[in-house]
């Protein structure tokens, strides 16, 4: 009698892999020996996986307090006629949590509870988690980053930074304050140290190749001044000194958003508070906590307007376009929208459906809505993802 472990490898990379998403594929393993080993070795070493890298994005969004799966194929794009469609898919092994934030590293997702009670470490590719209880307490203000650093033995040891802030009596402001957690140690630890520096409250920080990177601000004679971008570096357990973003920044009155190209470089899109002012992005040619240089990849239509409180994006360098989530606002409501943008003035609309309302709040603004978010494309990496969950 045949079995299902009988089937041609061809077969099953192609008309059962290929279809079964990344976090059905715990199941997908599961079912024999043959179909583990082929499933590890289509995801990090079949060319069919790096043909799919270049032919979809596949990362994942925030939609209405819930995680989902977005996949976006790329093969449509710039040609004349043909739209892009998006796969959205809501998670539902989180469906029994409200989430209010979520971050990305290496083939793991951080994942901040709406009640901020604790933090939740989500392993898509193995279907595992892994739960963190805080030192004292979450807030809603505090800022987080999935890093990871090395040991004597050149091992990956994950942590979790969390940048928060605290009245400084002295210095009549808010200063912040760092925390980190070891998976390690299952243990937080408190940094002492007050820096000269301020992390953008609006923007959210992105991890590259084990290090977090965040918009920054400096302080100068109690002004802000903008146009920095700061790296903590995991394995050194400290943060490196301020780096230079490809702008100016008089008195910090400039929104920038972090991205990382395929786990490889970093890109970085801004523009100033006035809606004339031009959207640019920058992708750097050199990166580390210590040094940065950039190179300019694509300046955005005229007239292109990012809400300071959205612009999450991400870039294909190959086809030279990016994919910008901003809210857009109609009389009856607002939408999550992907505008697509390339060269020569193209530019293609996705409605990634209805932004939520989330409570009326007082002032001009009618209400609070969820702005789009998405993660840097997903690239499970099976070595570090068994060394820290349970």
């Amino acid at each position: 009698m045949r079995t299902i472990s009988d089937l041609p490898g061809d077969l099953v990379e192609e008309e059962i892999f290929s279809r079964a998403p990344i976090t059905s594929l715990r199941s997908v393993r599961s079912t024999c020996k043959k179909w583990n080993f082929l499933s590890k070795n289509r995801v990090f070493f079949g060319k069919e996986a790096a043909a799919a890298a270049r032919k979809q994005f596949m990362g994942f969004m925030m939609k209405d307090s819930r995680v989902c799966l977005m996949k976006l194929d790329l093969q449509g794009i710039g040609n004349k006629g043909e739209l892009v469609y998006p796969c959205i898919k809501q998670v539902s092994v989180l469906d029994q949590i409200k989430i209010f934030s979520v971050f990305q590293s290496s083939g793991l997702l951080l994942c901040v509870l709406k009640d901020m009670s604790r933090l939740l470490v989500w392993n898509p590719y193995l279907g595992q988690t892994r739960w963190v209880e805080p030192r004292d307490k979450f807030e809603s203000g505090d800022k987080y980053a999935l890093g990871y650093g090395y040991d004597d033995k050149k091992n990956r040891n994950h942590k979790i930074l969390m940048i928060f802030y605290e009245y400084d009596p002295n210095r009549s402001r808010h200063v912040s304050k760092s925390e980190l957690y070891d998976f390690s140690l299952d243990s937080w630890k408190v940094f002492d140290a007050t820096p000269e520096w301020d992390i953008w409250g609006h923007q959210r920080g992105v991890t590259l190749k084990g290090n977090a990177y965040f918009p920054a601000q400096k302080m100068i004679e109690k002004k802000r001044v903008g146009g920095f971008m700061l790296c903590f570096d995991f394995t050194r357990e400290s943060f490196g000194p301020l780096l230079p973003l490809p702008f100016h920044a008089v008195g910090g009155e400039v929104f920038a958003s972090l991205s990382c190209v395929r786990e490889e470089k970093l890109a970085v899109l801004y523009r100033g508070w006035e809606k004339n002012e031009p959207v640019e992005i920058f992708v750097t040619d050199k990166i580390g906590p210590d040094v940065v240089s950039w190179t300019k990849f694509l300046t955005l239509l005229p007239g292109f307007f990012v809400n300071h409180s959205a612009g999450s994006f991400f870039i294909d360098e190959e086809k030279k376009f990016a994919v910008v989530l901003v809210l857009q606002n109609t009389k009856a409501c607002r939408y999550h929208i992907a505008h697509i943008i390339g060269q020569d003035g193209y530019l293609e609309l996705v409605n990634l459906g209805e932004a939520p309302c989330l409570g009326p709040i007082s002032g001009w603004e009618p209400g609070i809505y969820y702005t789009p978010l998405v993660c840097s494309s997903y690239v499970p990496c099976l070595d570090v993802l068994e060394s820290i969950t349970k």
